[in-house]
Parts: C-alpha cells; sequence; structure tokens
C-alpha cells in the first residue's frame, strides 16, 4: 500500500484505505460518549432535586450501565441523518479541524433530540436544560469521532477526476468524419 504523501494530489477527495472503518467506528464511540454524558447529565439534574443516594435507590446501580447502551443504540440510529450530512460534508471539504466536529457534534445532538422527540409522538419542544444537554452531549460525540476518525489517521488522498467529470476546461470540438457509404452489392 502507497503512503499517503505518495498519492496524487489533484482532483476529487476519495476516502483512503481505512478510513471508512474508522469513520464507522468513530461514529459508533461517538454515540457512547454521547449517551454516556447525556445520562451523567440527567443523573446529575435528578441528584440535585432529590439526593444522589434517592436516586441509585430507585433506579438501581444497573441503570448506570443500562441506560447508557440503551441510549447509544438510540442515538445511533437517531443522529444517523444529521450525522451523515455532517460527515459527508467534512470529508468532501477536507476538514480535519477539532472545531468543525465540536460544531457539528453541538448541531447533531439538539436536532437528535428533536427527532426523538418526534418520532416519540411528543407536541412539545425539548426543554432548553435538555437541548443544552444535547448539545453538550453531541460535543463530546464530536470530540470522541474527531480523536478516533479524523485525528488518528491521515487525510483523504485526493484523486485525479475520472474522464466523464466535467473538469471545467472547454472539451475540444469531435472531428467529422465521413463515413463512407455502405456497398450494399458485396455478398
Amino acid at each position: 500500500m502507497a503512503s499517503h504523501d505518495t498519492l496524487p494530489t489533484t482532483g476529487r477527495p476519495a476516502v483512503a484505505d481505512g478510513r471508512l472503518g474508522r469513520i464507522a467506528g468513530g461514529y459508533a464511540l461517538a454515540c457512547l460518549a454521547a449517551a454516556v454524558v447525556r445520562t451523567l447529565g440527567l443523573v446529575a439534574e435528578e441528584s440535585f432535586e432529590r439526593g444522589l443516594a434517592t436516586v441509585i435507590a430507585a433506579n438501581g446501580v444497573g441503570a448506570l450501565i443500562l441506560v447508557p447502551i440503551a441510549s447509544t443504540v438510540v442515538i445511533f440510529v437517531a443522529a444517523a441523518p444529521f450525522a451523515t450530512a455532517a460527515l459527508v460534508v467534512a470529508e468532501s471539504r477536507r476538514w480535519r479541524a477539532a472545531a468543525a466536529y465540536l460544531a457539528a457534534g453541538a448541531i447533531v445532538g439538539p436536532a437528535t433530540q428533536v427527532l426523538v422527540a418526534i418520532v416519540d409522538g411528543s407536541t412539545a419542544a425539548p426543554s432548553a436544560g435538555l437541548s443544552g444537554l444535547a448539545a453538550i452531549a453531541g460535543l463530546a460525540g464530536g470530540w470522541v469521532h474527531w480523536l478516533v476518525a479524523v485525528r488518528a489517521s491521515p487525510p483523504a488522498p485526493l484523486v485525479p477526476p475520472r474522464r466523464d467529470e466535467p473538469t471545467g476546461e472547454p472539451s475540444p470540438e469531435p472531428e467529422l468524419v465521413a463515413a463512407e457509404p455502405p456497398d450494399w452489392n458485396r455478398p
């Protein structure tokens, strides 16, 4: 396999060998990070009102493990359209800065919260506190995705455009060649 430094540097971006796996793995870990942050935020809110001992007595210690796992599955499915759109933009523009992925996470988190509320049948918009928690969870997810899929991998190589893609240059005029009339008398 060629080093990413020896690949062509003109044309359109392409996903390098191994990057697609890192992107998928980064997305799964980002969903887990967002679920853990969201769960801890909800536990902290309830603990502030009722006390941590009361929250643990009511829900059990196992809920601190099961809720993030279940939330990861929900986030993985619900955030997929928004995260895919953000990743397509980031990969096509070759963004490698952490700030871009943090900003995307801060947008994807609340958007996912709204989508889950719509699917759940809720007609009320999520509260400002829940939206803020979703944004913080999205920030955590964006940071984890950046660590796993972007920072730790080489940039996507640029490959030359295919012949059927427009290059911006005028195409040469086709040569007109006179066709010979068919010879109908030949056996």
